[in-house]
């Protein structure tokens, strides 16, 4: 669907058109979905498994080692967006800052910080870092609560993905592991995106109407190109315009000369 290349695009540009945007997201993410996605993240070691507990608790284990961390709740983003867990032991975490490590985890002290700018998945945010105003995690025996605020200003306040020196890249970093992680986020859109069952959005949103008139003469010729079989299917797999339109809970439209805002709702339900 060519209007979803249009919006990741954007994002990928850091939301230059879209000025003044704000948007705050709430992503839950199950155990489970961290259980299939870490085995697919370049350069972690095989077999290492992640366990989420209440009141910020996280337990790592790899083979017979096992470690307990506290997750601080909020993620730092300036100067580099860093996502920080306080190890139990001091023990532990020697022995981590002798291990090998993906890239973009780092150990100093009792602290291990994973560089999130650095992670492969997450490289196409680099521009959209900058807009991030807040970002937190509440850990709960059920998983994760990711809840974040983003708003798109002409001068972001200065995120870099600058990390203290680097080791060199692991054989695991990138090539048939990559390429597996991005077959499973393929696949999840591919599939209504079943990972983010339970994700919200709010948002206000000012579009200026000839990047609107861009993005509706692009789902004009979508469905234009539509192949008949595809309207006559029962709902479609994968994120076909029902399904996306079942996810918006509320819509209203301002227009001003040259720019419509909207406010939106949006609800990832199954």
């Amino acid at each position: 669907m060519r209007v979803l290349e249009l919006l990741l695009t954007e994002l990928r540009a850091g939301l230059p058109r879209l000025h003044g945007a704000r948007v705050s997201l709430v992503v839950p993410v199950r155990q489970a979905v961290i259980d299939e996605v870490l085995p697919l993240l370049p350069g972690l070691p095989p077999g290492t498994s992640v366990a989420l507990g209440a009141d910020q608790q996280v337990r790592v284990r790899y083979g017979a080692f096992q470690a307990t961390a506290r997750l601080r709740p909020a993620i730092d983003l300036r100067p580099a967006p860093v996502v920080t867990l306080d190890l139990s032991s001091q023990m532990v975490a020697w022995g981590l800052q002798r291990a090998s490590l993906p890239p973009f985890v780092r150990v100093s002290g009792r602290q291990v910080q994973i560089w999130l700018a650095e992670i492969p998945a997450l490289r196409d945010l680099a521009a959209v870092w900058p807009h991030v105003e807040a970002v937190t995690c509440a850990s709960t025996e059920a998983g994760l609560e990711i809840t974040a605020v983003l708003h798109a200003t002409g001068t972001p306040a200065t995120t870099s993905s600058a990390m203290p020196a680097r080791r060199p890249p692991t054989g695991r970093e990138g090539g048939r592991d990559s390429g597996r992680l991005e077959t499973w986020v393929r696949h999840q859109f591919a599939t209504g995106l079943p990972a983010l069952q339970g994700a919200r959005l709010v948002g206000t949103v000012s579009v200026p109407v000839d990047v609107l008139n861009e993005w509706v003469a692009v789902a004009v010729t979508d469905m234009a190109s539509a192949r008949p079989t595809e309207s006559a299917a029962a709902p479609l797999q994968g994120l076909d315009r029902a399904r996306l339109a079942s996810w918006v809970r509320h819509v209203r439209v301002d227009a001003t000369p040259g720019v419509i805002t909207l406010d939106v709702e949006v609800g990832i339900d199954g």
